[in-house]
């Protein structure tokens, strides 16, 4: 497997994106929103816990911006998802991750739509996810494969090998 990039032009998104996510995640008890930096502790220890140290690592620089650019999906007063964009590049979309046993409500369309129409909001006109499902952001968000390289990530002190960067 080759790891791709996927170009999303922001201004391109299907007509769809602009409706609140959380009208559809109510049924659930969940809910969508920006993360704020007090609630550092509990988001790093849940992404650790459920992918990674690095995606963790990587999501917390979201909570540095300005706004906030990590966005958490929450049920019961607890994290079960989260998603950021200009974590490890301006303009990069990710990561993102679903609890496993939180799946299949839509609480990663509702994350992804989210991150990416804060990105147009913010003024970017595209965002540029590495990895991932990349079949499903091009039919959902009209995305276009610009790319068969682990990019950004190749100066980790120990980068990805090709093939591994989408294995949730």
């Amino acid at each position: 497997m080759t790891d791709l990039d996927v170009l999303i032009n922001l201004y391109n998104l299907p007509k769809d994106i602009d409706r609140d996510p959380n009208e559809a995640l109510a049924q659930y008890g969940i809910k969508i929103k920006r993360a704020l930096p007090c609630d550092r502790g509990e988001i790093r220890e849940f992404i650790t816990r459920e992918f990674s140290s690095g995606w963790a690592d990587e999501a917390e620089k979201g909570l540095f911006n300005a706004p906030t650019s990590l966005f958490i999906a929450t049920f019961e007063e607890r994290v079960v998802g989260f998603a950021a964009y200009d974590c490890t590049a301006l303009g990069y979309y990710g990561p993102l991750g679903v609890d496993p046993s939180m799946r299949k409500k839509g609480i990663g369309e509702a994350l992804s739509t989210t991150c990416l129409r804060a990105m147009r909001e913010k003024g970017y006109g595209y965002a540029i996810i590495n990895a991932g499902p990349v079949q499903y952001y091009v039919k959902r968000y009209n995305g276009m494969v610009i790319g068969d390289h682990i990019g950004v990530y190749e100066n980790m002190i120990h980068p990805p090998k090709p093939g591994n960067m989408d294995e949730d």
